[in-house]
């Protein structure tokens, strides 16, 4: 692409947006507070903080563009409202065109010159002059002809940005996880009469059947894990009403509920239990799942993937949708649950949260199984 010649107007605003974005991440406890344009002059007020806050003004003088190169002399400068005398601000602008001479910026004659050529080295497959410059009424015109860019080089260039950004992104969130993954395995896990118990059972069975032992633990093991909820100080009141209830109501030798209740009442036990145990699983904190359940974590894992699936082939799935539209606005008034790793913190109660991200943990025995969400709309 080719533009032979444009006029750009920058305001003080912009050149203040400038300076806050490109200069202040580069230079720790440096700020800008304003910037005002007149006569050729650009005034510069700010502060640099360094053990104390020093405020400064600065006032530069734009003297000619001849040949791509702009030339400027800095007029003022005061720190801490003392003016600065000649001979020391001549040192400071030497020292520091010494120190950005590879930028482009070179002292001379009292004057400090940036060659706009060199500047745009740094904004590969793209190229420019600066004619001419005028200032009027607080506006910097600046008159830029032989515009030249490469967009097919640009465009690979950002692109490359971008899936450099993405993968920084993914080793972040891979560290995270990773992480998590440790802080989990180091969580005490609940013991009580359940934990011998089930022992006991898995140590008679034949070591060959051990995988089998732990589906067939599946149902006991979730029973378990909801009784420990409901003995859990962080588990909310109200997921521990619904647990009970799903839980509990199945286990009663009698039928409370008339088939003629709406909904309710068309619900078998199965699909009471498999609605309690998927709103477990997406809800409680993995942290809080963890470390009631009795069984394998590979278990664990296979349940949380796949019980809304399969609660949604139930009468488990109505009952679902209806409960949701309630949970959602509950949820939203005074959410239930912290992130998941405020609860790797201690074993104490977490108070009432502001509800954060919940994680996507990784855990790990014997080796490293990832769990995933697995919520039915």
């Amino acid at each position: 692409m080719r533009v032979t010649s444009l006029t750009t107007t920058l305001s003080a605003e912009d050149i203040l947006h400038d300076l806050k974005t490109m200069v202040v991440p580069k230079v720790e406890g440096l700020d800008f507070v304003s910037v005002e344009l007149e006569d050729n002059f650009i005034e510069i007020i700010g502060s640099f903080k360094k053990i104390i806050n020093i405020p400064f003004l600065a006032r530069v003088r734009i003297k000619s563009v001849l040949n791509n190169i702009m030339t400027l002399q800095i007029e003022k400068v005061k720190v801490l409202k003392v003016g600065i005398p000649r001979f020391v601000l001549n040192q400071v602008s030497k020292s520091i065109a010494a120190k950005a001479e590879e930028m482009g910026l070179k002292y001379e004659d009292r004057a400090l010159s940036i060659s706009i050529e060199e500047v745009l080295m740094k904004v590969p497959h793209f190229h420019m002059v600066v004619d001419q410059f005028s200032m009027e009424n607080g506006l910097l015109s600046l008159k830029i002809k032989g515009i030249e860019a490469d967009i097919d080089a640009l465009q690979a260039e950002s692109n490359k940005d971008k899936e450099a950004e993405e993968r920084l992104k993914e080793e972040e969130a891979a560290k995270k996880l990773k992480e998590f993954n440790n802080k989990l395995g180091l969580l005490e896990k609940t013991e009580d009469s359940y934990s011998g118990f089930r022992e006991k059972i898995i140590d008679k069975v034949p070591f060959s059947k051990r995988n089998i032992a732990d589906y067939v633990f599946i149902l006991p093991d979730l029973y378990a894990l909801a009784f420990r909820l409901m003995k859990d100080r962080r588990v909310s009141r109200r997921d521990k009403i619904l647990i009970g209830v799903t839980f509990g109501y199945p286990l009663l030798p009698f039928d409370i509920l008339s088939d003629k209740i709406p909904l309710l009442g068309k619900l078998d036990d199965l699909a009471l239990i498999f609605f309690g145990a998927n709103h477990i699983m997406k809800k409680i904190p993995t942290p809080i799942l963890v470390k009631n359940w009795q069984g394998d974590m590979k278990t664990l894992k296979l349940l949380r993937d796949n019980i809304g699936t399969i609660a949604s082939f139930t009468p488990a799935k109505k009952l679902e949708q209806f409960y949701g539209i309630v949970e959602n606005s509950l949820e939203k008034k005074k959410p239930s649950y912290l992130s998941d790793e405020s609860y790797l913190i201690s074993g104490n109660e977490v108070k009432p949260p502001d509800l954060d991200t919940i994680f996507e943990p990784v855990l790990k025995k014997k080796e490293e199984i990832t769990f995933t969400k697995n919520v039915t709309e």
